[in-house]
């Protein structure tokens, strides 16, 4: 068991800003200290509103609806549950029920059997005694299980009259035609599998993105980008500037007399690397850095190969379409502050045919961590504050996610990729999602929190790649770490299984909602 220690102080760490007063994209870290949360809430009565609202809507996805008995697919209904057991785990759950002619007492039992000792759909469906009667499977594994409401009398009756009804024919019947019976049912099963999958295209439409912002209401946004302290941050971060720098120099025959979008140029850095692979450069931001990134332009003497252009990119029209299009949209957790959403807009409005992106794909992932003593500093702090107890204040410190470097020795399980964004063909509805995760425990020990982390990819000739996870150089993005309400026993060997769905806020859709389900139980997380 490892106890990782603080990291070292890191100079000059403000970032990204993205709340006012001026917001950071990373925290400050230093020696005396935990972590910085990613933001300092107002605690004001419609904050506190808007905040349950959100988290209502969070509850609809991981528990308002209906969690697989066997994964951790959340579907939209247990009608469609019932039809994703038979067609994803080959259990037909309905028949299962109907073979022990369950009352809805067994029922529960056996759904909370199912969600406590997990066993295989197979060996399950297999079973010719019932060893679910204890009524100690009377009591809930999972908190608000969409499947204990429902009503069994509605599956069993309508097995009945279907089981009466073909007793009567069944003499008569032929195998084609029990073939064709057979054949039926599963259409219908299809056909509900491909209704959900239709309603989830159609909610496209419900995914507000920041271009649907009114410019005043995001002016706090690109305000946070005007100082010059969150730019010396970004191109200190040598990760991210060479990476980008060598994507573009190192593929400079590609780009050499194209067109090239630097979209939120900022100090205009990328757009001096292109113009100097060659390319013509027309480079977009909206914060007042413009002006300082105008003078950089043009004490490079590179004013005739860029031009800049203050204002919002969905405000703003071309003459021309691009070759490509560069930008350093990444936030926290890859997804936070939401400017992928400006990036897809640019590709479906100004790339021409056969054009890219830069980067073209970023993946996610989770990996376990054990970190006792920033776990103590953090959350278990709070169990005895000069001899009085604040534990109520453990909730707080915990739904918010923090920005931490995570030592590689406090990682204690395998990495799982729960995302992966092929730029060029997702959609701003692919930002909000749910995912499986499995991790394998590389040792014995406590697990403090699951850490979150992307990867990104320049598929170009000369292929260029960088990670932000704890096993490679720190990055100014750091990790997003989402602590454990207390820490849990874990042995080598173990397969720690889970799902995590992220969404957008309802109305701060540059902040995100994040719930895990994991250990039978859904914790909330905000990324703001």
């Amino acid at each position: 068991m490892s106890d990782c220690e603080d990291m070292p102080a890191l100079e000059d760490d403000d970032d990204r800003p993205h709340t006012s007063p001026p917001p950071t994209r990373t925290s400050r870290v230093n020696n005396s200290s935990p972590p910085e949360k990613m933001t300092c809430r107002n605690e004001c009565s419609d904050d506190d509103e808007e905040e349950e609202e959100d988290w209502e809507e969070m509850e609809e996805v991981v528990i308002g609806k209906t969690l697989c008995l066997f994964c951790g697919d959340v579907l939209s209904s247990v009608q469609v549950a019932f039809a994703h057991m038979i067609d994803a785990h080959g259990f037909d759950f309905v028949a299962f029920v109907c073979k022990f002619n369950l009352d809805q007492i067994g029922y529960i039992k056996l759904v909370n059997y199912i969600r406590g000792e997990r066993p295989r759909p197979d060996k399950l469906f297999g079973e010719d005694k019932i060893k679910w009667e204890s009524n100690c499977y009377m009591k809930p594994v999972l908190d608000e299980d969409s499947l204990l409401m429902y009503d069994v009398e509605e599956v069993t009756c309508g097995q009945e009259q279907l089981n009466q009804s073909a007793e009567t024919k069944y003499n008569e019947a032929t195998y084609e035609e029990l073939t064709e019976i057979i054949s039926k049912q599963r259409e219908v099963m299809q056909r509900m599998l491909q209704a959900v999958q239709a309603n989830s295209k159609n909610d496209d439409v419900l995914v507000k993105t920041v271009g649907d912002m009114r410019p005043e209401d995001d002016e706090g946004y690109f305000n946070s980008y005007a100082h010059f302290d969150i730019h010396h941050e970004m191109l200190s971060d040598q990760v991210r500037t060479e990476s980008y720098r060598d994507a573009i120099l190192n593929n400079s025959a590609l780009l050499c007399g194209k067109r090239v979008l630097d979209l939120g140029c900022g100090t205009a850095i990328l757009s001096m690397f292109s113009a100097r692979a060659g390319a013509v450069v027309t480079g977009v931001d909206m914060s007042e850095v413009i002006y300082q990134a105008l003078d950089i332009v043009k004490e490079n003497r590179l004013d005739e190969a860029i031009t800049l252009h203050k204002g919002r990119l969905e405000d703003l029209q071309f003459d021309h379409k691009f070759d490509f299009i560069v930008s350093e949209w990444m936030g926290y957790f890859l997804l936070f502050e939401g400017m992928l959403d400006s990036v897809l807009y640019a590709r479906d409005k100004h790339l021409v045919e056969g054009g890219l992106l830069l980067p073209n794909r970023c993946t996610m992932h989770l990996v376990g961590m054990e970190d006792m003593s920033t776990y103590s500093k953090l959350v278990a702090f709070w169990d005895d504050v000069y001899g009085f107890k604040m534990s109520c204040m453990q909730k707080e410190v915990i739904k918010e996610a923090t920005t931490d470097i995570v030592k590689e020795e406090c990682i204690i399980t395998s990495a799982d990729q729960i995302a992966d964004f092929d730029l060029m063909k997702i959609t701003s509805r692919d930002t909000e999602f749910t995912s499986r995760f499995s991790l394998t425990v590389e040792r014995d020990g406590r697990l403090t929190g699951l850490v979150g982390y992307f990867d990104t990819y320049f598929d170009m000739p000369s292929a260029v790649f960088f990670s932000t996870g704890p096993h490679s150089t720190p990055t100014h993005w750091k990790q997003t770490v989402f602590y454990l309400p207390e820490p849990r026993a874990i042995k080598k060997g173990e397969i720690l299984e889970g799902s995590i769905s992220v969404r957008r806020k309802r109305r701060e859709v540059r902040s995100l909602d994040v719930g895990i389900y994991f250990d039978n139980q859904t914790f909330k997380y905000l990324v703001e």
